[in-house]
């Protein structure tokens, strides 16, 4: 910048700055006199409002001295603002204020950040403050950095907030889904609930239904503290939901729990009421009584032929009926036709039970005969026939109202008779 020429008499050449102050400030054309400023630095009011140079002059008897009288202007200095705060801040908690200075109103706002609304500031007071507290996560933004323009109307300065933030204890925690077999018992765990953290307690606020539950409160494992609730038919589905504490700070979130519908005795299922399930098919096969709203009654079948059909445990009724059958002793009127040749329910595989498998019934009467009756069918008691030959001329009866064993002959009475059939579910 031109600052101006001396004015000299008469055709004056070779002009030199000899000394000046302060050092380095001018420059001079060393033909016309001209001078500019070299060093626009020392151009200060506030440090050298005058500044002085001595100039010889080639065939000149005496040097010229200069003077420069600077003019105070307003002027603005700001601060780069750096911070350390905790991760996870409030929404509108301050960080800080950028520290400007002028003669005039000075404004403040933001032209870039990173991340991108993160933070506000207050135009007039330069204050920063929290406007996403989400985004003040150490593990994904461990600085948080904002371009801060400041103007008085005339002269715009430039500063950078950066906001380094502390690594905290935190404790999150995640919706969980567990699953349980129905009738379960007390004291059995469920699943624990999936949180992280140090030092954490967990608590059950709320749990549907009530009183299901309770929780190991340093690990968050969740129990059975009622094993009755635990009943597919009622509640297929259960919640609890679970405070998680590291003494700061506290999160909720719930488990869902789920029940495995399992075959239970007495349940009306594939096609009558379960009365018994086969311990070694972990809950996968078994046997079931029919339910009808006929009764099932006559002789057992024919006479004087010994048919083979002489299983008496649980599994050997289907073996049974087909030995009666294949013999030709499914006569007319009798219990093995009107079975073996059944079509109930959707099913046509229903058999005459043995001897333990008509015991057995007699064992769950009770609840045999409440699903039975719910589920529109009839009752009967007393005697019933079996599969189970004793000779050629008589076969087993099991009293359902005493649970006594028996017998009769095979065409000589007429009995009730139970039509069962074996179930799976695989």
């Amino acid at each position: 910048q031109v600052i101006g020429s001396l004015q000299t008499m008469g055709n004056a050449s070779g002009f030199a700055i000899t000394n000046q102050s302060p050092e380095g400030a001018m420059d001079i054309d060393a033909n016309t006199g001209e001078l500019t400023v070299s060093d626009a630095s020392l151009f200060d009011f506030e440090t050298s409002p005058t500044l002085t140079a001595t100039v010889s002059i080639e065939d000149a008897e005496n040097p010229i001295s200069v003077t420069v009288n600077l003019n105070n202007v307003l002027e603005i200095t700001v601060q780069d603002f750096t911070v350390a705060v905790d991760e996870n801040p409030n929404d509108g908690q301050v960080l800080g204020n950028i520290q400007a200075n002028g003669n005039g109103t000075l404004s403040y706002s933001i032209t870039a950040q990173s991340p991108m609304g993160a933070m506000a500031i207050n135009a007039g007071t330069g204050e920063l403050t929290v406007i996403d507290p989400n985004l003040f996560d150490f593990e994904t933004n461990p600085v948080i950095t904002a371009d801060i323009s400041v103007t008085d109307g005339a002269e715009t300065i430039s500063a950078t907030a950066t906001i380094n933030l502390n690594d905290v204890d935190e404790v999150s925690a995640t919706n969980t889904n567990l699953a349980i077999d129905e009738n379960p018992s007390n004291g059995d765990v469920i699943g624990a609930l999936q949180a992280s953290g140090s030092n954490l307690t967990y608590t059950i606020t709320f749990q549907n239904p009530a009183g299901a539950f309770s929780i190991n409160q340093n690990t968050g494992e969740l129990s059975v503290a009622d094993e009755t609730l635990f009943d597919f038919e009622t509640n297929p589905n259960m919640l609890a939901t679970i405070s998680v504490s590291n003494g700061a700070q506290t999160v909720s979130a719930n488990a869902f729990v789920a029940l495995n519908d399992l075959n239970e005795i007495g349940e009306f299922k594939y096609g009558g009421v379960i009365f018994w399930i086969d311990p070694a098919s972990n809950n996968s096969s078994g046997l079931v009584v029919a339910v009808s709203n006929q009764f099932y009654s006559g002789t057992w079948g024919c006479t004087g032929t010994l048919t083979g059909a002489t299983g008496t445990a649980i599994g050997t009724g289907a073996a049974n009926t087909a030995a009666i059958v294949s013999s030709g002793c499914a006569t007319s009127g009798s219990v093995i036709e009107l079975i073996s040749n059944l079509n109930l329910n959707g099913y046509d595989d229903w058999f005459l039970p043995s001897e333990d498998e008509l015991t057995e019934i007699y064992t769950n009467i009770s609840i045999v005969n409440a699903t039975t009756i719910a589920n529109g069918g009839q009752v009967t008691s007393q005697f019933h026939w079996s599969s189970t030959e004793i000779n050629t001329t008589a076969a087993t009866l099991v009293n359902l109202t005493t649970g006594v064993i028996g017998g009769s002959g095979k065409d000589g009475n007429i009995y009730f008779a139970k039509p069962v059939r074996a179930w799976t579910d695989f």
